[in-house]
């Protein structure tokens, strides 16, 4: 391609990638994060020349936590946003994308990583994605990277408008494009039965009449620590029947990726619309779910709180 960007692959990036690949625990993850960071290194070098500034050490690629548990290619440009530089073998037609990186990014490069020739060579910048990969031949030249990067500038220095989730809006089939089916977020045999599960105090079964609206989705949410930041999924599971003006919520909370199990102490809650605490679980060592169910009206507003220590991230929705 005329348009994309040849670079070196040095014997420190090299080095680098195979370290990182060395602290996995399977040849195929080995492999995935070496040309993970192939990727995010050219992409590096190719910020620096346009003397666009970049953190490498805020990036999900450069945290062995998220590595092990997420498949990741992320560069953060501060002030912006994460930059998700996806590596591909010569001669492949399309890129495909990990659904933990549909989101939360401000656009996509695609680099061939042809460690033969010791060279890696930029294809290309997509600012969105669909279907969960990218079509080599509808790439957008690097300059429209630079434009990009240019107007996001702008648009991220107005004030930031306060977004919660509408959960009514699911029974007439509208998402939000970060609330995902869950099946591509986690595999189904790691998922309880709809409705029957372990709660914050008792373990509970719903029968489900013939009228029931069921609806799960799940969102990837990044909780931060004092040490790192932590990939995790929330799943939300919406019951309406036509017998029950309330509706039933199911909120679970599971680690990300090959993470087997959730950080001890963090504590899952839910908040009504004073931000009194109403319900919560806290996990122990090698929890790998915490849940909880409860009921409201339509147009009831509450919050989900994830706190570990000092740090807490919070969820708004509206029932």
């Amino acid at each position: 391609m005329s348009d994309s960007l040849a670079l070196p692959i040095t014997q420190a990036a090299r080095q680098i990638a195979q370290d990182f690949g060395q602290q996995q625990s399977t040849p195929e993850k080995c492999q995935q994060v070496y040309l993970n960071t192939l990727a995010v290194l050219a992409v590096k070098e190719y910020l620096a020349l346009m003397e666009i500034p970049y953190n490498l050490e805020a990036s999900d690629s450069w945290n062995p936590v998220v590595r092990l548990c997420a498949d990741v290619a992320d560069l953060v440009v501060p002030g912006m946003g994460s930059l998700e530089c996806r590596p591909i073998l010569p001669d492949t037609p399309t890129c495909l994308l990990p659904p933990e990186v549909w989101s939360d990014r401000i656009g996509y490069l695609v680099v061939i990583i042809d460690d033969q020739q010791r060279r890696a060579r930029i294809l290309g910048f997509t600012p969105t994605v669909q279907a969960g990969q990218i079509a080599i031949d509808q790439l957008q030249p690097l300059e429209s990277l630079l434009a990009h990067i240019s107007e996001f500038m702008l648009v991220d220095t107005k004030s930031p408008t306060f977004v919660q989730t509408d959960l009514g809006q699911w029974l007439q089939g509208i998402f939000n494009q970060s609330w995902q089916v869950v099946e591509d977020l986690l595999q189904p045999s790691t998922l309880e039965p709809a409705f029957h599960f372990r709660s914050a105090a008792t373990t509970s079964t719903v029968e489900l009449d013939d009228d029931a609206v069921q609806i799960k989705r799940a969102k990837l949410v990044k909780f931060k620590n004092d040490a790192e930041e932590i990939p995790l999924v929330l799943i939300m599971n919406l019951l309406q029947t036509e017998s029950d003006s309330q509706r039933m919520l199911c909120v679970q909370l599971r680690p990300a990726g090959q993470c087997a199990s959730l950080p001890a102490n963090l504590v899952l809650r839910v908040l009504d619309n004073q931000h009194n605490t109403f319900l919560e679980a806290q996990s122990r060592q090698a929890d790998n779910y915490l849940q909880l169910e409860f009921s409201g009206l339509p147009g009831e507003q509450f919050h989900l709180d994830l706190e570990q220590g000092n740090h807490i991230l919070t969820e708004t929705f509206i029932i």
